[in-house]
């Protein structure tokens, strides 16, 4: 619990931040120290304004002036401004913000959102898409993906990073059900992106891995970071989000994808343990046959709940476990 005077201190620097010269002051002498005349002159002020506002600021600890008359930041300073930077980067997008959820992610990653302040907003779902595109042809040593769908259009472009041997790694939900439309599409897709990518989980160049519930969608190279979004109120994505190249969103998107990957589980790994767990049990093999013949279930309803619970089906439909199960039970 906080302390009536630590509130105090806490809304005095409220106070102090709220004034829009004061942080214009305070980030020009973050990148060069500078006297009051030269304040004045940089940021269109009159003396005395910078005046008033430089000794508010020294009053508070946030600047300082040295021997040569010049105002620096203090390191409390300093302090302040990286910590507000991710409630300008907020702000700046509070659109956004206002429909969409951050609230699963991990309390470390929210405290570092100032990190993706020099990122660009992409409303155009078609511009994020060509971003995702265009990262996946330039490519050179890896491209991570969370994701909950797939388009079928970069599918080439996997195949074209497979044999480039750039190293692809996936997470998706592991309760993803691909509609219909798209598995028509993959199955329509040439034998060769598909003998591609057996080649690529093989050796390694592919690796998935499953999650119980997406908190972003993100397509990410070493080169830059084409898009992160952030789930709508509702938890689904409309894939809207941001873009950068630049080092610290690069950096946290990185971090964000290994905390993830960490503790995700091996979809090839999950598929063989489902697959030997399933060819024991008859019934339950009807009952997924039914639903990828879109039949009714005859017998072995009470197997619903446990495939639902081993992520084999969702809502009445194969998942992408399911699916993977299903098609090699048909092979054997």
């Amino acid at each position: 619990m906080s302390t009536v005077k630590e509130l105090e201190n806490l809304c005095a620097l409220f106070f102090e931040l709220s004034s829009e010269d004061r942080l214009r002051i305070l980030r020009q002498i973050e990148k060069e120290a500078t006297n009051v005349s030269g304040l004045s002159r940089k940021l269109n002020l009159t003396t005395q304004e910078s005046s008033r506002h430089t000794s508010r600021l020294s009053g508070v600890g946030l600047a300082q002036k040295d021997s040569s008359g010049l105002y620096r930041l203090t390191p409390y300073g300093e302090l302040v401004l990286r910590q507000i930077e991710g409630l300008m980067f907020v702000s700046k997008n509070k659109g956004y913000f206002s429909s969409h959820s951050v609230g699963h992610l991990p309390r470390e990653f929210i405290y570092r959102m100032g990190d993706l302040a020099e990122s660009r907003y992409v409303n155009d779902i078609s511009l994020a898409y060509y971003n995702v595109e265009r990262l996946m042809r330039e490519a050179e040593e890896y491209i991570w993906v969370i994701t909950d769908h797939y388009l079928l259009s970069t599918m080439p472009l996997y195949t074209d990073a497979f044999d480039r041997v750039v190293k692809v790694t996936t997470i998706e939900p592991q309760d993803w059900v691909v509609p219909p439309e798209i598995k028509e599409g993959f199955r329509d897709l040439p034998g060769m992106h598909w003998e591609a990518s057996e080649r690529a989980r093989e050796t390694g160049v592919l690796e998935e891995g499953l999650v119980e519930r997406l908190d972003i969608y993100l397509y990410m190279s070493e080169k830059e970071v084409a898009v992160v979004c952030f789930p709508l109120l509702n938890g689904r994505f409309d894939y809207l989000g941001f873009t950068s190249a630049g080092e610290r969103a690069h950096k946290w998107c990185k971090d964000l994808f290994e905390y993830y990957w960490k503790r995700s589980r091996s979809r090839e790994g999950m598929a063989k343990e489902l697959l030997e767990w399933i060819r024991n049990r008859p019934e339950a093999i009807h009952v997924l046959e039914s639903i990828a013949a879109g039949k009714d279930i005859t017998h072995g309803k009470d197997h619903v709940p446990e495939l639902e619970h081993r992520f084999l089906i969702s809502e009445g439909k194969l998942t992408i476990l399911g699916d993977i199960v299903f098609v090699r039970l048909r092979r054997k």
